[in-house]
């Protein structure tokens, strides 16, 4: 696969159940809004022995499952600890997804009071936040919004990257892998499972996804076989990213000009010819001091 600049996100979505499996018609409950701690997502769960045939198992119906699903929209609550700063920074955002390669993923960083903990209004009980970053795929192009610089950084895809472009990127596990590339690219363990969810460690075989996260950990809805929580440990062990996920549509009516990148007179646009860097919002890798104040809290261009 080329380095060029391209989205992943592999639909880990795989569960062992008797029977036939079901359909993609309701949501999972939502996870709770904020976790208690940033650790494997089955830590709580009754820990499962490894056992590899089962986890080809999973895999077998996750293709199934994954062929059923044409769109995904899910909010995210995000928890970054970040171990050279010994803190933590929040995150709200949205996922969107359509096949074949649209993607539309947006979050925007959550005010800490005093004692670093999220803020909620009183009045709305909704977070307190402002723009952060936002990417889009095109399916031709993905455009890249930093609301810290007020940039936009546009990556061409060519026609190969194009038809992979959900492989690669910000939130891996949520939508759109095969089963024999999930093989290829990762090994995957079943570690833990209880009356509602399954619990998966991943590490990643190929450098590409190397660069993305050093070990990662899903947990799985049981009964829709849909993702409900994401840990990401970075590169460099320096930090993670605890990613949880609820109100997901699975399927809903989603209109293409979604997935339309735009621009705004105030903000400098940037195009990369060559695609040499790829975007990665969200991911677990180095992460950035916040940018002076003026340059803060500017949404992206509205879609």
């Amino acid at each position: 696969m080329g380095r060029g600049a391209t989205i992943r996100a592999g639909f880990l979505a795989a569960v062992c159940t008797a029977g036939a499996p079901t359909a993609f018609g309701q949501a999972p409950k939502a996870a709770p809004a904020a976790p208690k701690q940033a650790q494997p997502a089955a830590a709580q769960a009754k820990a499962a022995p490894a056992d590899p045939a089962k986890m080809e198992r999973l895999l077998v119906l996750w293709e199934k499952q994954s062929s059923l699903l044409k769109t995904l929209d899910a909010k995210i609550f995000r928890r970054d600890y970040i171990v050279a700063w010994e803190e933590y920074e929040y995150f709200e955002g949205r996922a969107i997804f359509k096949n074949p390669n649209l993607a539309y993923i947006d979050f925007r960083k959550i005010q800490q009071d005093k004692d670093k903990k999220p803020v909620k209004d009183p009045k709305t009980n909704a977070w307190v936040s402002a723009p952060k970053e936002r990417i889009i795929c095109t399916g031709n192009e993905v455009w890249q919004y930093d609301s810290d610089t007020k940039q936009i950084i546009i990556y061409p895809l060519d026609k190969d990257q194009a038809a992979k472009a959900l492989e690669e990127g910000p939130l891996p596990f949520l939508f759109n892998m095969k089963a024999d590339d999930a093989k290829r690219r990762y090994n995957m363990t079943l570690i833990s499972e209880d009356e509602k969810t399954y619990g998966i460690s991943v590490r990643p075989k190929l450098e590409v996804d190397q660069e993305s996260f050093s070990q990662a950990f899903v947990q799985l809805d049981r009964k829709y076989l849909l993702p409900v929580r994401i840990i990401l440990h970075s590169p460099d062990g320096k930090s993670q990213k605890d990613f949880q996920l609820s109100g997901i549509k699975p399927n809903a009516k989603i209109e293409d000009d979604t997935f339309q990148g735009k621009t705004d007179a105030s903000w400098k646009v940037v195009r990369n010819p060559d695609g040499d860097e790829r975007p990665r919002a969200g991911v677990a890798g180095g992460q950035r001091r916040p940018a002076p104040a003026a340059a803060r809290n500017q949404a992206a261009p509205k879609r």
